[in-house]
C-alpha cells in the first residue's frame, strides 16, 4: 500500500544529513568525477559496493557484494560476466577452495551473507548452489578457507566460530537434486564476546586459526579440532589470547606472517604482534579507521587501507615505521587488500577493484602521493588547462592585471557607479 502524497527518492541529499555529512558526499562525488582517479590502479567496476573479494587465479576473482550477490569477475576483460550468486541479504565474505578440490573441473567458491548461510558453488558455474552451509543464527560475516583440506571457517554476529567440513572428494557435490545441507562439525562460543569480523590462518603450518572482532580481543584455535590454542608465558594464561586493551574498539582485518600477525582496527591503529609473546612489535597510528592491513615482508612494507579510502604504504623494515606512499584511487571505505605474485589488490565501497605493482609502488621516486608517469603528465596538463581557464575573461583574452591592479579596477568602476 502506497501512502498518498508520498516522494520517493534515491538521492541522499534528500534524506537528513549533517553538514558534516553533506560535506563529506559533495567531496566524494567530486572525487569520483576526476579523470585521474578513474584510471588510478586500472580499476575493474562492480555492479555494487564490493564488501570482500578473494583471488582465485591469475585471471579470476570472486566479490562479495552489498546488493545480495556474490560474482565472479574476469580480471583480464575487467567484467563480471558469469550469473550471480543470489543470497536474500548483503554477502559479506567470500573465499575459494584449494586448487586441488574440484567439481567438473571447475574451482569452487564460497559467500557468505546476512542471511545466516554460506553457499557452496562452482566458479565456472556460480548460478547452481551445490552446498549450503547452515547453523548459524545470525549474520556471517568473515569466511576461511583451508589452503589444502576441505575445511571451511565462519565468524558471525551471533558470536559464534564454525568449524565446516565439505565432502573428501568434491564430485559428491555434483549430484542432481537439491544442494547439499551441511552442519558444523564443531561450534565455539562464549570466548569471544562480540561480533566476529575477521579470522585467518597461521602461514607456516595452517593449523591454528585467529580471530578477531567488536570485542577488540584476538583469539586463536586449532584449526583441526577449534580447541583453544594453548600458551604458556608470563603473557598468557594457559591459552593464547590478546584481550582488548592495546587496541580498544572493533578489529576489522587480521593477517598472518611467519612468527608473527598484523591487524587493523577502528581505533585508528595497524598493530604487529609477535605471536610468541602476543606483544605488540609495531603500532602504524592513523588519522581515521583503518579498514585493512596487509604484510608484504619481501619488500619491508605493510599496506594499510582506511575509511576514507586512502591507501598507505609504509616502511617497516628500516628504522622507525615511516609512511612512504599514498595512493589516492578509491573514493570511499578500503574492504580489502589481497596480494598476488608481484601485484596487490584494494578493493572499496566505491564498488571498484584495483591492482597495483609492487615495486612500481615502492620504488616510485616522483614524491608522497603515487602517480604513474603517463597519469602524471595527464594531471599536470588538467591543472595547465584550469589554471589558463581561470585567467581568460569573459571575451577570451588574457588578463595583463595583476591580482592587486584587478582589485583597485574593480573599485575604481564601483566608485564611478555611485557617482
Amino acid at each position: 500500500m502506497s501512502i498518498p502524497g508520498a516522494n520517493v527518492s534515491s538521492d541522499r541529499r534528500n534524506f537528513f544529513m549533517s553538514s558534516a555529512q553533506l560535506e563529506a558526499l559533495e567531496k566524494r562525488e567530486a572525487q569520483e568525477q576526476d579523470p585521474i582517479r578513474q584510471k588510478l590502479g586500472s580499476p575493474l567496476r562492480a555492479p555494487a559496493r564490493i564488501l570482500g573479494f578473494e583471488l582465485c587465479d591469475d585471471n579470476t576473482a570472486v566479490f562479495a557484494l552489498a546488493n545480495y550477490q556474490a560474482r565472479v569477475a574476469d580480471l583480464k576483460s575487467g567484467e563480471c560476466k558469469k550469473a550471480a550468486v543470489k543470497h536474500t541479504g548483503p554477502v559479506t565474505a567470500v573465499g575459494v577452495m584449494p586448487e586441488s578440490y574440484k567439481v567438473s573441473g571447475s574451482r569452487i567458491g564460497l559467500s557468505a551473507s546476512w542471511d545466516m548461510t554460506v553457499k557452496v558453488w562452482s566458479v565456472n558455474n556460480p548460478q547452481r548452489t551445490l552446498a549450503v552451509l547452515s547453523g548459524h543464527s545470525d549474520f556471517v560475516k568473515c569466511l576461511v578457507t583451508h589452503p589444502t583440506l576441505p575445511l571451511v571457517y565462519t565468524g558471525s554476529s551471533d558470536k559464534t566460530i564454525m568449524f565446516w567440513r565439505l565432502p573428501q572428494s568434491a564430485e559428491e557435490l555434483s549430484g542432481s537434486g537439491e544442494p547439499m545441507v551441511i552442519k558444523p562439525f564443531k561450534t565455539v562460543k562464549g570466548q569471544h564476546t562480540g561480533q566476529i569480523y575477521t579470522m585467518c590462518l597461521d602461514r607456516e603450518t595452517a593449523g591454528v586459526l585467529f580471530s578477531a572482532g567488536s570485542d577488540a580481543s584476538i583469539r586463536a584455535w586449532s584449526a583441526m579440532d577449534g580447541s583453544p590454542l594453548a600458551a604458556d608465558g608470563a603473557t598468557f594464561d594457559g591459552e593464547w589470547v590478546i584481550p582488548r586493551g592495546q587496541h580498544r574498539t572493533n578489529i576489522s582485518d587480521i593477517k598472518c606472517t611467519e612468527g608473527g600477525l598484523w591487524t587493523a582496527s577502528a581505533d585508528k591503529t595497524a598493530i604487529s604482534w609477535d605471536i610468541e609473546t602476543g606483544k605488540a612489535d609495531l603500532v602504524l597510528e592513523h588519522s581515521t579507521t583503518v579498514t585493512a592491513v596487509l604484510p608484504i615482508p619481501q619488500v619491508g612494507v605493510v599496506v594499510t587501507g582506511v575509511r576514507d579510502g586512502v591507501i598507505y604504504i609504509w616502511r617497516v623494515n628500516d628504522g622507525s615505521p615511516r609512511i612512504i606512499r599514498e595512493i589516492h584511487a578509491h573514493t570511499d571505505d578500503v574492504t580489502g587488500l589481497r596480494i598476488a605474485g608481484r601485484c596487490f589488490y584494494s578493493s572499496s565501497l566505491d564498488e571498484t577493484l584495483r591492482v597495483w605493482g609492487i615495486e612500481d609502488v615502492v620504488g616510485f621516486s616522483g614524491g608522497l602521493e603515487y602517480m604513474p608517469a603517463e597519469l602524471a603528465a595527464l594531471k599536470a596538463q588538467a591543472v595547465e588547462q584550469s589554471i589558463a581557464n581561470s585567467t581568460e575573461k569573459p571575451n577570451g583574452t588574457a588578463s595583463a592585471l595583476t591580482e592587486e591592479e584587478e582589485r583597485e579596477l574593480a573599485e575604481l568602476m564601483s566608485d564611478i557607479d555611485d557617482m
